[in-house]
């Protein structure tokens, strides 16, 4: 049986430089997305600082 990837990437065998590198890529990855999430200190969860009003779900109608 293949060995998992956890076993097999060095850089992942490091249980704290594995939750920076986490950390640091659901940070960097939102940022792309354009949304700014910060790391809970208490709960150890992404939440972003943008709040949705109303999200519409109609598509736009563009004329033919």
């Amino acid at each position: 049986m293949k060995k998992s990837l956890l076993e097999m990437n060095p850089y992942l065998k490091d249980p704290a430089a594995r939750n920076m590198a986490l950390a640091r890529n659901v940070v960097t990855s939102s940022a792309i997305e354009g949304i700014r999430v910060k790391r809970d200190v208490k709960s150890g969860c992404f939440v972003s600082n943008i709040k949705i009003d109303k999200i519409s779900t109609k598509s736009s109608e563009t004329p033919r």
